[in-house]
């Protein structure tokens, strides 16, 4: 291939001194890589803490809450790799931009096409006409390198529809593949320019990483949380700390002691997060810091450590298969995982078909690996530039085409399509108008209006203080109480806990809600408090004794204050989103099952916190379950309106339903309240004191 090496590689004017003094530590950034230095056996250990991380976190595995962010890990390992190759072989004088797009193309390619051609084969009989047709959009997408551009332009990573799109994953493989068309071209520009000097590029990248990192936060604080997620400029300090690793010349630590606390705390920086960090619009940002330095840092503290003879069955032995296989095992976990789903009336899947998923994912990726990866890596297939890149086309067009067909028949819809369209149409329903969302729920700075906690004289007044899993009930209780006769009022915030102790939350929102709360019942008495949150993600292990001991001391507060409280217990939560099982039952001509829809563990969560709460005068535990759940089966639907619109917030219609089982309990509460509302306003005639002055 020479005329190719002539024609496009362009090479550094020759500076001895400069070259010997990059050389050396660029040869060594390559280590593992094509870079002609020995394969680094830690660098695939590091590859399987990734995959792992990623597959557990979308399987549901317990304690995994940000397994997410070994996708972060995995930038920094490519940025590290390929930067590294890349100076390695311009120090050399052997770079070629067709020789480096030649290995990527075969790195790539062969497995990211073969797992889009099979799963578009369930894709075309699993899913709703809607979901084909954006299943074969996306499809296109990630043949134009655009996926992260395509489900940016859709919705959130972790949102309600993100395990109802197999092709998601992808977004990460195409944020690779735009860094990899441009960093070629800037450490080339950049040490040619410099004539070869080491510290111009280190400064180059760390310039762009930071302004990156900036971008990112910058696009957090304006809200566009999906763009500092999804698109390449606000991710790309990711890559190029793993670059800034590569090429920054810091000695490794030394053997010993040094090199062990470098590794220590490098799995402390990712354990962290991949136990702890919860999934949400505050990632990446700040959040994405600790697994990036902890992956950046177990590189550097590797360099020059030899490999050392293991068994294939000791555990870093597992760790390097892992790491082996972690391309191919990322390709096929997530469409795996999502066409099991869709195979499910329920949309989960149990603990075991988790497992025996997970088994089957390992046997595919090793497939995928084996016969796929290894081929096209060694050359074994398509063993020239040309026959790579003719064949990377030919593929390309026949998805493309493949991509085309799928979406004109997806035009083509049965009845039972349309019948599961209109209840999968749910899963986009406006809740603003019903929760009141922008006033009484979900302000920016946290604190509700004073509209929302205007008391009314002469009318008992009821206040509803929650989250979320508060306001979906506001609905229902203005239509089964009547507002000429009770006066409802409404705090809540999204994920907001009804305690004054939520600095335990973490959440500036809840912490200003708390705190204005606080000053509320300070000046002011309702008649009634009427309390309710997602009970179940407050309590998940280990947290159930914290939200217990934070209620209890809530309601002591409140109760010395004289205000009466009921707290109503659990919502009726689902396995997955309602209108999604209702439509796939409705597809597939089946009757839909409350016990296979329903989440068991509300119910045990239900007893666990009547069990635990204080019971007496001025406090009242209500069980929305035992209410609405006859024989442990729940309603599904309202007619034919589902229940919730998402995995347990109700629509308005099952709002009305939930209320109309409840208010009736409520009812006695309310007539006291109405005859200490009289009383009151007698003593306020008489010259007395009011509630409002205690």
């Amino acid at each position: 291939m020479p005329r190719f090496v002539v024609q496009f590689a362009p090479t550094i004017p020759r500076a001895p001194r400069t070259r010997a003094s990059i050389q050396p530590r660029f040869a060594s950034a390559g280590a593992g890589s094509a870079s002609g230095v020995g394969h680094r056996e830690d660098i695939d250990w590091l590859r399987a803490i990734a995959v792992l991380s990623v597959v557990a976190f979308h399987f549901e595995a317990p304690a995994i809450f940000g397994g997410f962010v070994g996708v972060d890990i995995f930038f920094v390992i490519s940025g590290y790799l390929i930067t590294g190759i890349i100076a390695a072989e311009i120090a050399a004088g052997r770079f070629s931009f067709v020789q480096f797009y030649e290995r990527r193309v075969r790195r790539l390619l062969p497995a990211l096409y073969t797992m889009v051609a099979f799963a578009a084969l369930p894709a075309s009989q699993d899913m709703l006409g809607s979901e084909r047709a954006e299943f074969f959009r996306s499809a296109a997408a990630v043949v134009t390198f655009t996926s992260n551009v395509f489900f940016w332009q859709q919705s959130g990573y972790f949102d309600h529809a993100a395990v109802e799109k197999p092709l998601l994953h992808a977004w990460s493989l195409a944020v690779e593949e735009q860094f990899y068309l441009v960093l070629p071209i800037v450490v080339w520009a950049v040490l040619l320019i410099a004539r070869g000097r080491r510290l111009a590029l280190t400064f180059t990248l760390a310039l762009l990483a930071a302004g990156s990192f900036a971008l990112g936060l910058l696009l957090m604080r304006e809200g566009a949380s999906a763009s500092a997620f999804f698109l390449s400029p606000p991710r790309a300090w990711e890559f190029l700390l793993g670059s800034l690793v590569a090429i920054s010349g810091l000695p490794a630590p030394r053997p010993g002691l040094a090199r062990r606390g470098a590794r220590a705390l490098s799995l402390l920086l990712m354990a962290v997060p991949i136990l702890a960090l919860r999934p949400g619009p505050g990632f990446p940002g700040v959040d994405a810091l600790a697994p990036c330095l902890g992956a950046a840092l177990f590189l550097w503290s590797g360099a020059g450590v030899a490999n050392v003879p293991r068994s294939p069955l000791s555990p870093l032995g597992v760790a390097a298969f892992f790491g082996r296989i972690s391309y191919s095992l990322y390709l096929w976990h997530w469409p795996l995982f999502a066409f099991a789903r869709f195979a499910k009336p329920g949309l989960a899947l149990d603990g075991w078909e988790r497992v025996a998923l997970f088994a089957l994912t390992v046997a595919v990726a090793t497939l995928s690996w084996r016969f796929i990866e290894q081929p096209f890596r060694h050359r074994k297939l398509a063993a020239t530039p040309r026959a790579t890149f003719g064949l990377a086309a030919l593929a390309s067009l026949l998805l493309l085409a493949g991509s085309g067909v799928g979406l004109l028949r997806a035009g083509a819809v049965s009845d039972a399509d349309r019948a599961a369209q209109r209840l999968d149409a749910y899963n986009a329903y406006d809740m603003k108008p019903v929760y009141r969302y922008g006033t009484c729920f979900t302000t920016p700075d946290g604190r509700v209006p004073e509209d929302c906690l205007r008391p009314e004289p002469g009318k008992p007044n009821l206040l509803l203080w929650g989250d979320s899993f508060a306001a979906h009930y506001y609905h229902g209780l203005k239509a089964e109480l009547d507002p000429d006769t009770v006066n409802i009022m409404q705090a809540s915030q999204p994920t907001c806990m009804p305690t004054f102790s939520a600095e335990t939350q973490g959440v500036a929102a809840c912490r200003a809600l708390a705190a204005q709360m606080r000053d509320y019942f300070a000046a002011h008495r309702p008649d009634l408090v009427v309390m309710s949150a997602d009970w179940l993600e407050d309590a998940r292990s280990p947290r159930f004794a914290g939200m217990v001991r934070d209620l209890r001391s809530t309601l002591s507060r409140l109760s010395d204050a004289g205000i009466p409280v009921v707290l109503l217990g659990p919502s009726v939560q689902f396995r997955a989103r309602l209108p999604s099982m209702l439509a796939r039952a409705t597809l597939r001509g089946m009757a839909p099952d409350p016990v296979a829809f329903v989440r068991s563990d509300i119910f045990a969560l239900d007893a666990a916190m009547q069990a635990a709460l204080p019971s007496g005068e001025g406090f009242s535990y209500v069980s929305i379950l035992s209410a609405v759940c006859e024989s442990g089966r729940c309603p599904l639907t309202v007619g034919d309106v589902p229940l919730s619109f998402d995995h347990a917030h109700l629509t308005a219609a099952g709002s009305q339903l939930v209320m109309a089982r409840i208010v009736p309990q409520l009812l006695p509460m309310t007539t006291e309240l109405s005859s200490r509302q009289q009383a009151d306003d007698r003593t306020h005639q008489a010259g007395g004191e009011g509630a409002g002055d205690d």
